[in-house]
């Protein structure tokens, strides 16, 4: 059994890992635990709250059943520690994993400062760390906090926070000072004033314990579709075999050929060669035969055909297994003989402004009570004079630092960039307010820059070069694990990425999961077209195509038509420009290519690239006018 807490700080998460090991000793008896602390602070936090009895913080204090305190062992004496006869049998074993990669800012000393920053002889009264705020420091009396980093995240917004709204005296005084924690916050403020006010705010929360139902997924494996139409089917039996047509022989015949697809499609999917042999296929047939004759009734319509219908069995797990091979699309595998030198290259542009709405900073500060909006003040200061640096070499800077920019290859870009950049701010807010703003937002601004800059880059290879060295002439089995299971054409209820779509008549296999609604509907758009023969989710090792720095291409969809193979990408129209999207589309590309020239030599079909945005397909769709739309040259 495996759980997690979710709780908010403060709230007494050691506590609750002292009453979960009090309860597995009484209840069932288990005597030794080993507790893993992720960081210096935290480790010697633990070995105080869990061993010394005399701490007002002490996790055990009034269970009986520890009358006679743990015996802990940590990292630090576990080679030297002796296990007293007399004294407790519960042995709780506290290491840290972070005594591996300590900084010599996390030295010993300083460690003990920090935990004992309480005490009234500690001389330490600011505390500058990185990372401490966010777990594992427990102190009281804390009154200001300062967070000099960006915090991106809810949860670690929250853990800092949190680190101050411990109660000096563990009650409310009524002294406003004592009561209540000073937060300065920059980028951050509105978020936090607005998580304040939200009913899940750890302001508001108090001490609940949700627990989440979880529902365990299933797991399955792709099978072959490869169903035989029952009346063809029949139709040859009986010309095979030359027996009298009756409901029972109907019965026999049609059980039989489903046992030989099934058997059939487990064999061309386990065995290494992918293929079955003369003498796989009278193992097979024997095997059908055995299963067939178990039933009593059809084992005795059976035993009075049997010679002919043995031959039957025979001929129809050649004819499933030429059936089988059919069903699969081959894929051209690809090698690259000379990956060349890759390039980083950017486009000429110009800025968008919109997203560049910063305003100069103020020399005040502004004081918000979050329990009560309308308490509020402002202590303004001096004016704060810019003069004295370059503002486009402090941008420049910050963009320096990006490992996609070559200075040398793209400077004039960036020279252009920049000086429109500050021209926007110089016309709105004047120079000393342009440079107010460069000052206090140079590191969000570059990031603004090069986002934009990456929505126009790509990387190319020199002097890449492909050929195809065969087919696979099979197509990967996948296992799949799924909450919910639907017909391709039913509702559902779970996430689209939590649900196995079955029933598939068209495709490679009966079944497949997707990632999102344009993805299946585009699967229903292939089930129904008369023009579609074959089509297929690729399981990831599919494809042998790599893009910028070795990433691993997965096309969303392989459809096979009578003269070509489509190897189809459907994405969301918020993506069309994402540099990763524009970088698989080229190596999609390219692949057809190659692949299409290799066909066309050894008479395999063409191959064709499509990129079709998400809207774009619908239900009264039809694939080759998808295919016409969206083909890419």
């Amino acid at each position: 059994m495996s759980l997690t807490f979710a709780l908010a700080t403060g709230v007494g998460k050691t506590r609750l890992m002292g009453a979960f090991i009090a309860y597995l000793y009484t209840q069932h008896s288990i005597k030794n635990f080993f507790v893993v602390a992720p960081n210096s602070t935290i480790y010697e936090k633990l070995k105080k709250d869990l061993s010394d009895f005399n701490s007002p913080k002490y996790v055990f204090r009034g269970l009986g059943c520890f009358a006679v305190p743990p015996q802990i062992i940590t990292d630090d004496d576990y080679k030297d520690k002796n296990l007293r006869l007399f004294e407790s049998d519960i042995h709780i074993f506290v290491y840290n994993i972070d005594k591996f990669n300590k900084e010599g800012a996390e030295s010993d000393a300083n460690t003990r400062l920090l935990l004992d920053v309480e005490s009234a002889d500690n001389s330490v009264e600011i505390v500058i760390h990185v990372n401490m705020l966010k777990e594992g420091w427990d102190v009281n009396n804390l009154y200001t906090i300062v967070p000099l980093r960006t915090a991106a995240s809810k949860i670690l917004r929250e853990q800092m926070v949190g680190r101050g709204l411990r109660l000096p005296y563990g009650e409310r005084t009524g002294d406003r000072d004592v009561d209540a924690v000073m937060l300065t916050a920059h980028d951050k403020f509105a978020d936090i004033l607005a998580e304040a006010q939200r009913g899940d705010s750890i302001f508001k929360a108090g001490n609940v314990i949700k627990a989440e139902e979880i529902q365990p997924e299933q797991v399955t494996y792709t099978q072959l579709t490869i169903e035989p139409e029952p009346d063809k089917t029949l139709e040859t039996a009986y010309q095979q075999t030359g027996i009298t047509k009756t409901e029972a022989t109907d019965e026999l015949l049609k059980k039989a050929a489903e046992l030989i697809s099934h058997e059939v499609a487990k064999h061309i999917q386990k065995t290494p060669t992918h293929t079955v042999t003369p003498a796989q296929a009278q193992q097979i047939a024997g095997s059908v035969k055995a299963q067939v004759t178990e039933d009593r009734d059809l084992g005795e319509v059976f035993k009075e055909n049997e010679m002919p219908l043995e031959a039957w069995l025979l001929y129809q797990t050649e004819e499933t297994h030429r059936a089988a091979q059919a069903k699969f699309i081959p894929i051209p595998r690809i090698k690259v003989t000379d990956a060349g030198v890759e390039e980083y290259v950017f486009v000429d542009f110009d800025l968008d402004m919109a997203d560049f709405t910063h305003v100069p900073i103020k020399n005040e500060l502004l004081i918000q009570n979050l329990e009560d909006m309308q308490d509020r003040q402002r202590i303004k200061g001096d004016a704060i004079d810019f003069e004295g640096y370059n503002p486009k070499k402090v941008i420049l800077e910050q963009l320096r630092t990006k490992p996609e920019i070559d200075y040398e290859k793209c400077s004039a870009l960036l020279f252009k960039l920049i000086t429109q950049l500050c021209d926007h701010y110089t016309a709105q807010y004047g120079d000393n307010g342009m440079r107010n703003i460069i000052m206090m937002y140079k590191r969000d601004i570059g990031n603004k820059i090069y986002k934009q800059m990456m929505q126009h880059f790509y990387c190319e290879n020199g002097f890449l070069q492909e050929e195809v060295i065969g087919t696979r002439d099979y197509n990967l089995q996948q296992s799949y694990s799924y909450k919910q299971r639907a017909g391709l054409y039913e509702s559902y209820t779970e996430d689209i990425r939590s649900v196995l779509f079955d029933g598939i008549k068209k495709g490679v296999f009966s079944t497949a999961k997707f990632d999102s609604h344009p993805e299946l509907l585009l699967a229903r758009v292939l089930e129904g077209d008369g023009d579609v023969q074959n089509w297929l989710r690729p399981a990831p090792r599919e494809f042998n195509i790599t893009y910028n720095h070795g990433h691993t291409y997965e096309p969303d969809f392989v459809v096979e038509t009578e003269d070509t193979i489509y190897l189809v990408e459907v994405k969301g129209e918020d993506k069309l420009n994402d540099p990763d999207v524009i970088a698989k589309k080229k190596r999609g590309v390219q692949y057809c290519e190659v692949a299409s020239r290799w066909g066309k030599a050894n008479g395999y079909k063409a191959w064709q690239y499509l990129f079709i945005p998400s809207m774009q397909v619908r239900a009264n769709s039809s694939f080759m006018q998808l295919a016409k739309q969206f083909h890419t040259l």
